[in-house]
């Protein structure tokens, strides 16, 4: 399983092979909520009362402080991803262990 780690910044780089789950590119805007303690991003229609993060040129999309702070998670902290290619979803799950 991959793990990412959460910048200072608010930062969270995206592996290639989740853009191509995702079906994003540079630009594209993602829908970025909480379910549970997982953060779900995905760029499926239908949220638009969602959160919206964009995927930048450098690879990564920053998570929006509302949802750091409802998630309970502070900078550098690692996430555990999990992959719904049939809803065309990510999920990022905070991984105690580090």
């Amino acid at each position: 399983m991959d793990k990412v780690k959460l910048k200072k910044s608010g930062e969270l780089y995206i592996p290639k092979n989740l853009t191509k789950i995702l079906n994003i590119e540079v630009g594209d805007r993602l829908n970025i909520f909480l379910e549970g303690k997982k953060i779900v991003l995905t760029s499926k229609a239908g949220f638009e009362k969602e959160n919206k993060c964009t995927y930048n040129q450098k690879g990564t999309i920053h998570i929006p402080a509302e949802i750091r702070k409802l998630s309970n998670i502070n900078t550098n902290a690692v996430f555990t991803i999990t992959i719904d290619e049939k809803e065309k979803r990510v999920c990022l799950m905070p991984d105690l262990t580090g």
